[in-house]
């Protein structure tokens, strides 16, 4: 006779976010909600990765206010661009937040050149959100581990085998 009792249940989205979205304001929600729950629950893993997040809802007061909250308890983000010209120049806001949490951070570009196979995701070990579709906004969000686990494999082989630590935040000279 165990006295362990049961596993605590896993985390499930209870809004109705689960599942295929399409369109830029459905996107937006996905990000939104991803970071209320990273900050909510302090998620202590985060990958996201994008060609150059250009269209990402990133720099928002409020997406950097969930950050803020989700970095202060002590969780550890790593961020995937083939290029990171268009986020410096696009979201102030978030260069700021990175420079005050750069030991949260891992910056690093990616080295593919064909930006169709550069993925657009966020990722925890809780929630995954990918579109699959970047011009139209197409993609799926999931609390499964069956669409969980292999978005994470495959990001973390660009972490180890197709990307180089970049984007310092900060610059120092001689």
């Amino acid at each position: 006779m165990s006295s362990a009792g049961p596993a605590p249940a896993a985390w499930q989205p209870d809004d109705g976010l689960s599942g295929r979205f399409e369109g830029r304001a459905a996107f937006d929600a996905q990000l939104q909600y991803f970071l209320q729950q990273a900050a909510a629950q302090g998620w202590r893993q985060i990958i996201v990765a994008d060609a150059d997040f250009a269209d990402w809802a990133w720099g928002s007061a409020d997406a950097v206010e969930l950050l803020h909250h989700w970095a202060r308890q002590g969780g550890q983000m790593t961020v995937l661009a083939q290029r990171f010209d268009r986020l410096v120049q696009r979201h102030p806001r978030w260069v700021q937040w990175r420079k005050t949490w750069d030991h949260r951070l891992q910056c690093r570009r990616l080295l593919s050149r064909d930006v169709a196979q550069i993925p657009s995701a966020l990722w925890s070990p809780q929630w995954a959100v990918q579109r699959l579709d970047v011009d139209r906004c197409v993609g799926v969000a999931s609390a499964e581990r069956s669409a969980i686990v292999p978005l994470g494999e495959r990001l973390q082989e660009w972490i180890r085998s197709a990307s180089t630590p970049d984007f310092a935040a900060t610059v120092l000279g001689l």
